[in-house]
């Protein structure tokens, strides 16, 4: 409306009869408030405000999520930064750190006992990258928030992961580290020490003969520069178990439905690499996907490990999840099943593995990198309720 001159608008209340919404409570609850940051300023008094917030904090944490590029920090970037944080990544992050990260917290945190959770948990955590597998790192960083957790990404979006979240900056993270390095305090905290001491008491399994023992022996035998394509899901979590050089590219199909498209996805891309290319991938996801060997770029570059214990065994390990024998037959998917006719009707050198001693030649020849005029799929058989058991015995003795 206008006022009685027409010159203008004028504001009229007009009374509801009803309320619009029913609180239940006197006052609205209290909020975290996210703010970004648009770059970083060094005129800015709001930046120098979160540099003083970021020396205030004694026990600060980096977690770096999934990265195909791999970055080289400069060494006078690699010295400061590195002491100042504990720096985690897994696989999929590649060497996107400075320095040499924690990659086998997941299991540590499996070990670690309830009262030492409040010395471990960080602070300050600042993150980058995209996926994080670890449940265990997404559990424990909720039921012990940090006072900040701040998030470095290109696109500025607002990922939540934790439930913490107080600050986006909108950068390169790689930009951003660079930026801070010379503006960390000259004290050298503990904090990191003590996380990397804690995670070297950690031992590398050696499993029996199972699924997890052939990706151990997969990632033992691979050639000092190649790529590595973990399907999901189970394949993925058995990799993190082992350490793997920073030389080897690791690359991983992470998403809403994680076997989708996970062979096509690394049969793309050997197609277009120089480099030898490894798959390892479980029965579920293999035959599934299992027409993208139906290509006519496949080449002598790529070889695969099938894991085939005839169904999807993490539905059997997941905690809380009981099945019946009929959600055995829909869920974990039993079946029994050979990739070999396909294969070799492909063209592929087919190998098979039904033990242990077996292993270590089909293994070899896997992951020659002399020249073969094919591509090559070795199929591992094993007991789904032995790998169960392996696995679950392996976490209860690190306890």
């Amino acid at each position: 409306e206008t006022n009685h001159h027409g010159k203008g608008p004028v504001h009229i209340n007009i009374p509801i009869s009803e309320p619009l919404f029913r609180f239940t409570t006197d006052a609205l609850p209290e909020v975290r408030v996210i703010t970004r940051y648009h770059g970083l300023n060094i005129y800015d008094r709001d930046y120098n405000d979160l540099i003083d917030r970021m020396n205030k904090y004694r026990k600060r944490m980096v977690i770096v999520g999934q990265m195909n590029l791999i970055y080289l920090f400069e060494k006078r970037y690699t010295k400061l930064l590195y002491k100042h944080f504990v720096w985690l990544t897994e696989h999929i992050g590649n060497r996107t750190t400075p320095g040499i990260p924690v990659k086998n917290f997941d299991t540590a945190l499996h070990a670690m006992p309830e009262e030492k959770a409040g010395q471990m948990a960080p602070e300050l955590l600042i993150t980058y990258g995209g996926h994080i597998v670890s449940k265990r790192l997404k559990q424990f960083l909720r039921r012990n928030p940090p006072k900040e957790h701040w998030h470095v990404s290109p696109d500025g979006e607002v990922v939540d992961l934790y439930g913490s979240l107080t600050t986006v900056i909108e950068m390169d993270p790689f930009e951003f580290l660079e930026k801070i390095a010379g503006l960390l305090d000259n004290l050298t905290p503990e904090y990191p020490r003590v996380w990397e001491n804690y995670c070297k008491m950690i031992p590398e399994p050696a499993f029996a003969y199972s699924e997890m023992a052939a990706v151990g022996a997969l990632i033992k035998a691979l050639p000092e520069s190649c790529s590595l394509h973990l399907a999901n899901s189970s394949v993925i979590r058995y990799a993190q178990l082992y350490s793997i050089p920073s030389t080897i590219e690791v690359c991983c199909n992470r998403g809403t439905s994680g076997i989708d498209g996970s062979l096509s996805t690394a049969v793309g891309y050997a197609a277009a690499s120089d480099k030898l290319n490894f798959v390892a991938i479980g029965d579920l996801s293999f035959f599934y996907d299992m027409n993208a060997l139906w290509n006519v770029n496949v080449r002598p570059n790529l070889r695969i490990l099938l894991l085939n214990n005839g169904g999807g065994e993490i539905f059997r390990t997941l905690p809380g999840l009981e099945l019946s024998d009929t959600s055995h037959e829909y869920i974990t998917g039993v079946h029994k099943t050979s990739a070999k006719g396909w294969a070799e009707e492909r063209g592929f050198l087919y190998l098979r593995v039904d033990n242990e001693a077996q292993l270590p030649e089909a293994m070899k020849t896997l992951a020659q990198p002399e020249s073969v005029e094919q591509p090559i799929l070795l199929e591992v058989f094993t007991d789904k309720d032995e790998d169960v058991r392996i696995l679950k015995d392996y976490y209860h003795q690190l306890k």
